[in-house]
Formats: structure tokens, C-alpha cells, sequence
């Protein structure tokens, strides 16, 4: 069976992107790492089905994927671990991935890197040359050079996605820091200033993804803010406080425009996003 969209994890991102697939009535293949990780909601659904693999374990998982698929979102990473780990789930993943859709004949690959390939510097546009500095950001990096090799077989977008946040999201600094806040536990970030960037902004954008042609490189961030500050629109929001803050001196934040006038990205303004986390 030839499916409409593959979504590589069906969590956070995933998540809000398939159910809005499956709002379309278009037809989704998403993966578990095992049958435990799946969710009552997920049983029985129409259009959807899903298989196994362990991305960070396996390196032949085709017999778990669909035999032809159209497009591709690749959002399946690991933020943090061992480097081996990071590795085999962030590069090596997306290389047998990348191998994979070719084989079948995908259509459109979108891969999500994340804005820290950049390492630091403000209002970075594209054209700004990546210089990671922590590992996950170099796995990600990595996985991005391998992009060029297959942008002959489809059409490749590779998303630069700046400090995401949701509800349900578990992953990356933002997350972290609102662990932090709910528990009463210290928080210590090497950034000073960062982007974040609500996920429930990006969905439709990834879906327009699917209408360009070409291969394109596109940040999608929200505004600067500094941590600090970030943190206590969360501690006034939540009602909660950290036990204390120490912050570096690392600012990153990019340039979004390419994505507001290829996509008609708009952001949620940094109150209104933040209160929905807490059924504000």
C-alpha cells in the first residue's frame, strides 16, 4: 500500500502534525519504538497505521515501513545521551532513512535540523555558516551534509527549527527549563538569549512544505527573548519557581522571514503560548 505521509515520531511534533493529517483525510504511517509506546487513540484509527523500529538500535527496519510513501517528514531525533546514541538516532538514522525513501520513491523529504547547528550569533538568516557547538547539534549538522546526496532522487527541505515548545513536548532546552520551574529543581544554560518557537505555529507551515519545489534550507523561530526574562513570564504563568538561574552568555536567534513569505509562518505571542501549556 502506497501511504500519503510518513512521520517519523508520533510524539510532540509528530502528533499535532498527524492529527492534522488525519483531519485532511490523508492517509499516515508513523513509528514506535515498540508496541508499549502506543497510545489508545492510536488503535483503530482510520488512515493511520504504524510499525516498529528503533531508530537508535536498527540498521535494516525497511520490512517495518511502507512499501511506497509520498512524503517524508523526518522528526524522529534524540536531544540528549550517550554520543554513540546520539549518533546512530540523529545521523546514521537519517542516512538509512534518506537511503530508504529513495528506494520507494518519496516525492518530498523534510527534515528537521534544529537552529544550534548555527552554535551562536543573532537574527541569523540561511545563508549563515553552521558552527554547532554541543554534539547533538553536530549530529544534526552531519545529517544535513548528507542531504545533498539525495536531492536528485526528491525534493529535500530541511527545517531549522529554533527552541520548540508545546504541551506535549519532552525534548530540548525549553522543555528542560519548564521541567525545572514545575519541580522546584536549579536551572544552568549556557544561552543568554534564544528563539522559541511554539509548535502549534508550525504545523500548517510544514504541511505547505509538501507545494515548494526545489531543495530549501528555512529557520523557523519565534521571537529573541532573554532567558531570564523567559523564565519569569513562566514562574508568573505557573505560579512555580526554580530553585535558582545561572545563565551563560550564548545568544542564538534567527531570521524567519523566508519562512513567513514562502510558508505564511506567523508566530503566537510568547504570553498567550506560554499560558497554553498550563490551561491558561
Amino acid at each position: 500500500m502506497e501511504y500519503t505521509n510518513l512521520v517519523t515520531s508520533p510524539f510532540g511534533i509528530g502528533e499535532k502534525l498527524i492529527s492534522e493529517l488525519l483531519k485532511r483525510d490523508e492517509s499516515v504511517y508513523t513509528i514506535f519504538a515498540s508496541a508499549k509506546n502506543v497510545p489508545m487513540s492510536f488503535i483503530g484509527k482510520p488512515n493511520l497505521k504504524y510499525g516498529f523500529v528503533k531508530f537508535d538500535e536498527e540498521l535494516y527496519f525497511d520490512k517495518n515501513l511502507p512499501r511506497r510513501v509520498k512524503n517524508v517528514f523526518h522528526l524522529y531525533e534524540v536531544y540528549s545521551g550517550s554520543f554513540l546514541k546520539l549518533f546512530k538516532s540523529n545521523t546514521l538514522a537519517t542516512l538509512l532513512l534518506l537511503d530508504w525513501a529513495k528506494r520507494v520513491g518519496a516525492s518530498t523529504f523534510v527534515y528537521f535540523s534544529s537552529g544550534e547547528v548555527y552554535g551562536k550569533g543573532k537574527n541569523l538568516d540561511e545563508k549563515g555558516l553552521p558552527h554547532p557547538h554541543s554534539f547533538y547539534a553536530t549530529t544534526k549538522f552531519e545529517a544535513e551534509t548528507l542531504l545533498k546526496f539525495y536531492n536528485k532522487s526528491y525534493e529535500i527541505h530541511t527545517v531549522r527549527l529554533f527552541f520548540p515548545f508545546s504541551k506535549n513536548l519532552d525534548q530540548g532546552l525549553i522543555p528542560h527549563l519548564l521541567e525545572s520551574i514545575r519541580s522546584g529543581d536549579s536551572i544552568d544554560t549556557a544561552y543568554s538569549i534564544i528563539a522559541p518557537t511554539f509548535i502549534d505555529d508550525i504545523i500548517e507551515p510544514l504541511i505547505k512544505l509538501r507545494e515548494i519545489k526545489g531543495n530549501h534550507t528555512l529557520n523557523i523561530c519565534g521571537s529573541p527573548v532573554e532567558v531570564n526574562k523567559l523564565v519569569e513570564k513562566i514562574k508568573k504563568i505557573s505560579g512555580k519557581s526554580p530553585k535558582k538561574i545561572s545563565t551563560g552568555r550564548i545568544e542564538l536567534s534567527g531570521n524567519n522571514a523566508k519562512a513567513k513569505e514562502m510558508l505564511g509562518y506567523n508566530e503566537t505571542p510568547i504570553e498567550e503560548a506560554l499560558k497554553s501549556l498550563f490551561g491558561g
